[in-house]
């Protein structure tokens, strides 16, 4: 199996970019899952078709999922029951399962949980995941040391507790240990997956304008500062040839940031997308795909 981050700033064209890259894989008869991780879906608006909270298929060999966080959250909070018994009482705080997803930093708990678990059952070829902005990746990375750490030090997980907690309920304090490793495990298991880059590879979709430029440079430094390569860059929504004073005002303005970013990552594949002068949903994908990976701008020997 292989996975394919696309990540970069909010309303970049993240998600047409995963959803033609599903259609180009799926294309090629490899069974692909455009996974979104992003709470805000939009998988459903650009492939035009109504996704359930289970992985549908789409058309041949593509299905796409949208995991809806409310349910998930419910299940997920099931499953660590105990741990977050434990923690939510040591603050004498009361929070009900439905109200567990709208907690800070849950979704990447509840996304990474069920990208694992996609990942362990290994259904797929490939799995596209539509990152949240910036990056889910970088919660991935980190997760491993935050649900041991965190819980730990909050906790005081040590032996001598573990055993007045079983005092308070039978095996409590076991299950609570049993419930991190098994978080860590998972979480572990991303980040090596993360970092393996016959594993995973991580597509950086950016726009040529300041902020978007600026936001995509501190992602790839920060990404690679842990150890995981970005392979790609896709630069979107650049303007065609055109003799309008308006036209030409943006072309010169973007052709900047272009030059910038191929000459800052001359060692990347870097694709060039036009603006489609129109909303990309649906069939138009068609052409994003062939746009993407048909015309040779991004690598397709793995594909």
């Amino acid at each position: 199996m292989k996975l394919i981050y696309m990540a970069g700033k909010g309303g970049v064209g993240k998600s047409v970019c995963s959803a033609a890259t599903g259609i180009w894989t799926s294309d090629r008869g490899l069974d692909t899952l455009a996974f979104s991780m992003d709470p805000a879906h939009s998988l459903s608006d650009i492939f035009d078709i109504e996704l359930g909270s289970q992985p549908k298929l789409i058309r041949d060999h593509l299905y796409a999922y949208e995991p809806d966080l409310a349910e998930e959250a419910r299940g997920f909070y099931r499953r660590y029951k105990n741990i977050f018994t434990a923690l939510f009482g040591l603050f004498e705080v009361e929070v009900k399962p439905e109200d567990f997803a709208n907690m800070p930093g849950v979704s990447e708990l509840i996304f990474m949980d069920k990208l694992n678990d996609i990942f362990v059952e290994k259904k797929y070829d490939y799995v596209i995941i539509d990152s949240a902005p910036t990056a889910m990746v970088l919660p991935l990375l980190q997760l491993p040391s935050i649900t041991t750490g965190f819980v730990t030090r909050v906790l005081g997980m040590r032996n001598k507790w573990i055993g007045i907690l079983n005092l308070l309920e039978k095996g409590f304090g076991d299950s609570i240990l049993t419930e991190i490793r098994t978080m860590r495990v998972k979480a572990e298991n991303m980040r090596n997956a993360l970092l393996d880059p016959k594993t995973a590879s991580i597509t950086v979709v950016t726009i040529p304008e300041k902020a978007a430029v600026e936001e995509s440079r501190r992602l790839i430094e920060t990404v690679e500062s842990h150890g995981v390569h970005v392979s790609a860059l896709v630069i979107n929504h650049v303007i065609r040839e055109c003799d309008c004073r308006f036209c030409q005002q943006k072309m010169a303005s973007q052709t900047s940031y272009i030059q910038d970013l191929k000459s800052r990552y001359q060692e990347k594949q870097i694709t060039i997308l036009p603006d489609y002068g129109a909303e990309v949903k649906g069939d138009r994908l068609n052409q994003v795909a062939e746009d993407l990976y048909g015309k040779g701008q991004m690598d397709t020997v793995n594909f």
